[in-house]
């Protein structure tokens, strides 16, 4: 199973691809896969459009909390 970045740009969880399936167009077959997000999310993008999950840099999670603890 692929695990890719949620395709919600808002959403910071990582997604699985569920399933796969390829669709026939006038420009030629095009893929599309089923993600579902740990937070709940489910999409069917293309998959050409998926981004790899990467996970989030310690010293910016720590300095979006301390910002968020300021406010």
């Amino acid at each position: 199973m692929d695990i890719v970045a949620c395709p919600d740009p808002t959403c910071p969880a990582p997604a699985s691809v569920q399933d796969r399936w390829t669709w026939a167009s006038t420009s030629g077959p095009v893929e599309h896969v089923k993600t579902g997000c740990e937070a709940g999310h489910w999409f069917t993008p293309l998959a050409a459009s998926l981004v790899p999950y990467r996970l989030p840099n310690p010293a910016t999670v720590r300095q979006e909390l301390q910002e968020q603890l300021a406010r």
